[in-house]
């Protein structure tokens, strides 16, 4: 699996879980109980992870002519 794909499952998780308990302060992920913020912070920083493997990538070398 590949780094993309671990953050796209690790995303849908909380997003599920946050359909699933709609206006419930604490959720249940996988067994562990997190705060309403904590579950939001996690899925922001998730987001930007996922946002920085998509690229496009820029590769610049320096070497002699």
């Amino acid at each position: 699996m590949s780094d993309a794909t671990n953050l796209d499952t690790a995303i849908s998780a909380i997003l599920t879980a946050l359909a699933t308990n709609a206006g419930k302060p604490n959720y249940t992920i996988d067994g562990q109980t997190v705060s309403y913020d904590s579950l939001l912070d996690r899925l922001d920083k998730l987001q930007r992870a996922r946002t920085a493997t998509a690229g496009p990538f820029e590769v610049e070398t320096v070497g002699e002519a």
